[in-house]
Protein backbone atom coordinates (compact mmCIF):
# COMPACT_ATOMS: atom_id res chain seq x y z
CA UNK A 1 0.00 0.00 0.00
CA UNK A 2 1.24 3.10 -0.85
CA UNK A 3 0.46 5.81 1.65
CA UNK A 4 0.38 9.73 0.93
CA UNK A 5 3.81 11.83 1.13
CA UNK A 6 2.96 14.57 4.19
CA UNK A 7 1.29 17.80 3.22
CA UNK A 8 1.81 21.17 4.13
CA UNK A 9 -1.70 21.49 5.65
CA UNK A 10 -1.25 18.42 8.26
CA UNK A 11 -1.48 19.10 11.46
CA UNK A 12 1.66 19.44 13.24
CA UNK A 13 0.81 18.63 16.96
CA UNK A 14 2.47 15.41 18.09
CA UNK A 15 -0.59 13.45 18.54
CA UNK A 16 -2.20 14.25 15.80
CA UNK A 17 1.32 12.64 13.64
CA UNK A 18 1.25 9.99 16.38
CA UNK A 19 -2.39 8.77 15.50
CA UNK A 20 -1.89 8.79 12.06
CA UNK A 21 1.34 6.95 12.14
CA UNK A 22 -0.48 4.66 14.10
CA UNK A 23 -3.33 4.04 11.90
CA UNK A 24 -1.12 3.93 9.12
CA UNK A 25 0.51 0.64 10.81
CA UNK A 26 -2.69 -0.67 11.25
CA UNK A 27 -3.84 -0.40 8.07
CA UNK A 28 -0.73 -1.75 6.52
CA UNK A 29 -0.82 -4.40 8.66
CA UNK A 30 -3.87 -5.85 8.44
CA UNK A 31 -5.36 -5.14 4.92
CA UNK A 32 -3.89 -4.97 0.89
CA UNK A 33 -4.85 -1.55 0.02
CA UNK A 34 -4.79 -0.90 -3.36
CA UNK A 35 -4.82 3.05 -4.73
CA UNK A 36 -6.11 4.31 -8.16
CA UNK A 37 -6.16 7.89 -9.62
CA UNK A 38 -5.08 9.68 -6.45
CA UNK A 39 -3.50 11.98 -9.06
CA UNK A 40 -6.73 13.65 -9.88
CA UNK A 41 -7.82 15.20 -6.32
CA UNK A 42 -7.13 18.92 -6.17
CA UNK A 43 -4.42 19.82 -4.02
CA UNK A 44 -5.68 23.21 -2.63
CA UNK A 45 -9.05 24.86 -2.18
CA UNK A 46 -12.22 23.25 -0.49
CA UNK A 47 -13.28 19.88 -1.53
CA UNK A 48 -15.99 17.01 -0.54
CA UNK A 49 -14.37 13.91 -0.76
CA UNK A 50 -17.64 11.61 -1.52
CA UNK A 51 -17.55 8.40 -0.82
CA UNK A 52 -19.74 5.56 -0.70
CA UNK A 53 -19.71 3.95 3.06
CA UNK A 54 -19.11 0.15 3.68
CA UNK A 55 -17.69 0.40 7.20
CA UNK A 56 -16.51 2.61 10.14
CA UNK A 57 -12.88 2.52 8.55
CA UNK A 58 -13.85 4.16 5.95
CA UNK A 59 -13.17 8.06 7.42
CA UNK A 60 -9.99 7.01 8.89
CA UNK A 61 -8.54 5.25 5.55
CA UNK A 62 -9.24 7.91 3.39
CA UNK A 63 -7.27 10.28 6.28
CA UNK A 64 -3.95 8.08 5.85
CA UNK A 65 -4.35 8.57 2.08
CA UNK A 66 -5.22 11.37 1.22
CA UNK A 67 -2.15 13.65 1.64
CA UNK A 68 -4.08 16.35 2.28
CA UNK A 69 -5.66 17.25 6.15
CA UNK A 70 -9.43 16.18 5.76
CA UNK A 71 -12.56 16.64 8.12
CA UNK A 72 -15.23 14.69 8.92
CA UNK A 73 -18.96 13.95 10.32
CA UNK A 74 -19.75 12.00 12.79
CA UNK A 75 -23.03 10.78 14.32
CA UNK A 76 -23.37 12.56 17.78
CA UNK A 77 -23.56 9.97 20.00
CA UNK A 78 -19.95 9.13 19.68
CA UNK A 79 -19.00 12.73 20.59
CA UNK A 80 -21.26 12.12 23.83
CA UNK A 81 -18.53 10.12 25.39
CA UNK A 82 -15.32 12.23 26.62
CA UNK A 83 -12.73 10.09 25.58
CA UNK A 84 -14.07 9.57 22.48
CA UNK A 85 -15.04 13.13 21.80
CA UNK A 86 -11.40 14.37 22.25
CA UNK A 87 -9.89 11.92 19.63
CA UNK A 88 -12.51 12.85 17.14
CA UNK A 89 -12.11 16.56 17.64
CA UNK A 90 -8.37 16.31 17.60
CA UNK A 91 -8.71 14.26 14.14
CA UNK A 92 -10.55 16.63 12.14
CA UNK A 93 -14.27 15.27 13.26
CA UNK A 94 -17.42 17.22 14.51
CA UNK A 95 -20.71 15.85 15.22
CA UNK A 96 -23.75 15.81 12.70
CA UNK A 97 -27.24 14.73 14.75
CA UNK A 98 -28.71 12.15 12.31
CA UNK A 99 -32.73 11.47 11.51
CA UNK A 100 -33.23 15.15 11.31
CA UNK A 101 -31.58 18.89 9.29
CA UNK A 102 -28.47 19.31 11.37
CA UNK A 103 -28.69 23.29 10.44
CA UNK A 104 -25.19 23.64 12.61
CA UNK A 105 -23.14 20.49 11.20
CA UNK A 106 -24.40 21.97 8.06
CA UNK A 107 -22.92 25.36 8.86
CA UNK A 108 -19.72 23.98 10.35
CA UNK A 109 -19.25 21.76 7.09
CA UNK A 110 -19.33 25.11 4.57
CA UNK A 111 -16.89 26.41 6.73
CA UNK A 112 -14.80 24.20 6.41
CA UNK A 113 -15.02 23.92 3.07
CA UNK A 114 -14.54 27.51 2.86
CA UNK A 115 -11.50 27.75 4.46
CA UNK A 116 -9.77 25.51 1.63
CA UNK A 117 -9.97 22.35 3.64
CA UNK A 118 -11.10 18.80 2.53
CA UNK A 119 -14.17 17.10 3.98
CA UNK A 120 -15.13 13.48 3.78
CA UNK A 121 -18.83 13.05 3.24
CA UNK A 122 -20.77 9.84 2.90
CA UNK A 123 -23.91 10.61 -0.07
CA UNK A 124 -25.71 7.20 1.36
CA UNK A 125 -25.90 8.91 4.65
CA UNK A 126 -25.20 5.12 6.23
CA UNK A 127 -23.30 2.15 5.62
CA UNK A 128 -23.87 -0.36 2.58
CA UNK A 129 -25.14 -3.32 4.45
CA UNK A 130 -24.33 -5.10 0.88
CA UNK A 131 -21.74 -3.53 -0.44
CA UNK A 132 -23.66 -2.07 -3.52
CA UNK A 133 -24.20 1.64 -3.41
CA UNK A 134 -27.99 3.02 -2.23
CA UNK A 135 -29.62 6.38 -2.81
CA UNK A 136 -27.71 9.49 -2.71
CA UNK A 137 -28.82 12.21 -0.76
CA UNK A 138 -28.98 15.54 -2.70
CA UNK A 139 -27.84 17.58 0.14
CA UNK A 140 -24.01 17.07 -1.03
CA UNK A 141 -24.45 19.17 -3.83
CA UNK A 142 -26.72 22.24 -2.05
CA UNK A 143 -23.40 22.17 0.66
CA UNK A 144 -20.41 22.02 -2.25
CA UNK A 145 -22.51 24.99 -4.58
CA UNK A 146 -22.92 27.43 -0.88
CA UNK A 147 -19.36 26.94 -0.01
CA UNK A 148 -17.44 26.98 -3.65
CA UNK A 149 -16.08 23.74 -3.50
CA UNK A 150 -15.16 21.01 -5.98
CA UNK A 151 -16.66 17.73 -5.40
CA UNK A 152 -13.99 14.37 -5.45
CA UNK A 153 -16.22 11.19 -6.32
CA UNK A 154 -14.26 7.86 -3.81
CA UNK A 155 -15.22 4.89 -4.83
CA UNK A 156 -14.27 2.21 -1.77
CA UNK A 157 -14.52 -1.68 -2.73
CA UNK A 158 -13.96 -4.52 -1.17
CA UNK A 159 -14.13 -6.31 2.52
CA UNK A 160 -12.45 -4.84 6.11
CA UNK A 161 -11.35 -8.20 7.04
CA UNK A 162 -7.80 -9.77 8.16
CA UNK A 163 -5.57 -9.20 4.92
CA UNK A 164 -8.60 -8.53 2.69
CA UNK A 165 -8.35 -6.16 -0.42
CA UNK A 166 -9.40 -2.84 -0.54
CA UNK A 167 -9.30 -0.74 -3.57
CA UNK A 168 -9.56 3.03 -3.14
CA UNK A 169 -10.16 4.67 -6.54
CA UNK A 170 -10.34 8.54 -7.48
CA UNK A 171 -12.54 9.96 -9.90
CA UNK A 172 -13.39 12.73 -12.06
CA UNK A 173 -13.27 16.22 -9.57
CA UNK A 174 -16.92 17.58 -10.58
CA UNK A 175 -17.19 21.61 -10.68
CA UNK A 176 -20.29 22.55 -9.42
CA UNK A 177 -20.71 25.71 -10.90
CA UNK A 178 -20.81 24.59 -14.35
CA UNK A 179 -24.37 22.08 -13.35
CA UNK A 180 -27.42 21.74 -11.84
CA UNK A 181 -28.10 20.16 -8.61
CA UNK A 182 -29.98 17.19 -10.66
CA UNK A 183 -27.13 17.17 -13.04
CA UNK A 184 -24.27 16.94 -10.09
CA UNK A 185 -26.15 14.26 -8.10
CA UNK A 186 -26.17 12.15 -11.49
CA UNK A 187 -22.96 12.71 -12.41
CA UNK A 188 -21.51 11.62 -9.16
CA UNK A 189 -23.88 8.36 -9.33
CA UNK A 190 -22.47 7.50 -12.35
CA UNK A 191 -19.28 7.90 -10.92
CA UNK A 192 -19.75 6.02 -7.80
CA UNK A 193 -21.32 2.96 -9.65
CA UNK A 194 -18.14 2.68 -11.79
CA UNK A 195 -15.42 3.37 -9.20
CA UNK A 196 -16.98 0.90 -6.95
CA UNK A 197 -18.06 -1.78 -9.54
CA UNK A 198 -21.38 -2.19 -7.75
CA UNK A 199 -22.94 -5.06 -8.98
CA UNK A 200 -20.24 -7.11 -8.64
CA UNK A 201 -18.19 -8.49 -5.19
CA UNK A 202 -14.64 -9.26 -4.34
CA UNK A 203 -15.63 -11.74 -1.71
CA UNK A 204 -13.68 -14.15 -3.55
CA UNK A 205 -10.48 -12.48 -3.54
Amino acid sequence: MRMSVESSDLPRTFFYRFARAVVTAFFRACFRVRVEGLQRLPRQGGVVLASNHLSNFDPPLLGILVPRYIRFMGKAELFRMPMLRRLFLTLGGFPIERGRVDRRAIRTAIDVLQRGTCLVMFPEGHRSRTGKLGPLQPGIASIARKAGAIIQPVGIRGQYRLFGRIEVKFGEPIDVRALSDEEVMRNLREQLLRLTGSGSDMDAR
